[in-house]
């Protein structure tokens, strides 16, 4: 479930790997695990975002029926059952993470809970419930720009297979926006490497827990009860796990300065809000300087 330091050590270095090599792996990030049919198609919630700068489609194949496999997807979030990708990475950031192994009860409808938290200071609205079917997270945009979504999409979309699995299709699209801070954000070349190291993490362990419930599902019980995870001091960390926090320090604190560089020679009327207000904003972690120049521009 991506608690190990050593495998969070390993998918900084892989996040690493992919964006140096940028284009040249593209091709299969964008389509990991998909078929050209799905890759094609058009899936319920695209038409909120008609006209993304781009696209990735990613797909597995889950041994278990979409009804074993939706109460996975329906419990995802921060504060609920987690996104069972690096939990120790998206804790370094302030996710307060915790990944849960076990069905929750308590978190079975996306609708009712109106978002998914990303981080405690972040969340997509859930634009779209079907349950066994789709779940449809949107980024709402502001409606002077008269448009249904400015920064992205995330979607999740479960189909029998004639053989009797099912397959799981995500689907992440993003709009670029029109200042170069905006454009940075919703860059291909930033955040797609990054994202695709996670989501796969996340659809691979989605299949493992799915397939798992799904062969001992008399004895799956339906708690609320997450596993806790344990606190390490720097000294006790390897030098490839030191290196990896270091890695992610330097890049929270580039994406920082850029943030407050921006609003320190922004002129106050151009800004949503207090700047004073941003400013401890932007503080958060890598997610603070995203919602700036996401939402904290005015257009």
């Amino acid at each position: 479930m991506g608690r190990s330091w050593g495998r969070n050590a390993a998918a900084v270095a892989r996040m690493a790997g992919h964006l140096l090599t940028g284009p040249l792996l593209r091709p299969y990030r964008r389509t990991w695990g998909a078929t050209p049919e799905e890759v094609a198609t058009a899936w319920p919630g695209d038409e909120l975002l008609p006209a993304p700068s781009w696209t990735v489609t990613h797909a597995v194949t889950i041994q278990a029926s979409p009804e074993d496999v939706w109460p996975w997807l329906a419990q995802l979030g921060q504060g609920r059952g987690g996104f069972y990708s690096f939990e120790r990475l998206e804790n370094l950031i302030g996710c307060r993470m915790a990944n849960t192994d076990r069905v929750l009860a308590e978190h079975q409808d996306p609708a009712a809970a109106g978002q998914i938290r990303l981080h405690p200071q972040a969340a997509l609205p859930v634009a779209l419930v079907e349950p066994g079917r789709d779940l449809v997270l949107a980024d709402s945009g502001p409606p002077a720009r008269q448009q249904r979504v400015t920064g992205g999409l995330w979607s999740f979309h479960l189909r029998p297979t004639p053989e009797g699995t099912t397959r799981l299709v995500e689907r992440l699209s993003f709009r670029a926006g029109s200042t170069w801070p905006e454009k940075l954000f919703t860059s291909p070349a930033l955040i797609e490497p990054i994202s695709f190291v996670m989501s796969q993490e996340m659809l691979r362990n989605i299949t493992a827990l799915a397939g798992t419930a799904h062969r001992t599902s008399e004895r799956t019980t339906m708690t609320g009860k997450t596993t806790s995870t344990q606190v390490r001091r720097w000294s006790e960390l390897s030098s490839g796990q030191q290196t990896a926090v270091l890695t992610l320090a330097s890049l929270q604190v580039s994406l920082a300065v850029a943030a407050w560089t921006d609003l320190a020679f922004r002129p106050a009327e151009q800004v949503n809000g207090r700047k004073a207000s941003w400013a401890a904003v932007i503080a958060v972690n890598l997610v603070g300087p995203t919602l700036y120049f996401l939402r904290g521009i005015r257009r």
